[in-house]
């Protein structure tokens, strides 16, 4: 079991559904997997990811968006 932290590169709206909210750099969600390959990039993971920024912030994120163009992956444990 690995655990990630996923934050925002960048001060931006392009990752949102709502073009008015914006994600602020460094803005971050933790999660854990059962595989070692970071979740990026997959599309069960990145629903579930969307999902932890809206429940955390209150911003909806696009799913498609989840990505390592808007977001660093690291991780933790």
């Amino acid at each position: 079991m690995a655990l990630w932290k996923i934050s925002a590169k960048n001060s931006n709206n392009t990752p949102c559904k709502n073009k008015r909210q914006k994600l602020e750099k460094g803005m971050f969600v933790e999660t854990s997997t059962i595989s070692p390959i970071p979740p990026l990039g997959y599309p069960k993971e990145q629903q579930m990811l969307a999902d932890l920024f809206k429940s955390k912030y209150g911003i909806e994120i696009d799913p498609t968006r989840m990505n390592r163009s808007n977001f660093d992956c690291e991780k933790i444990g």
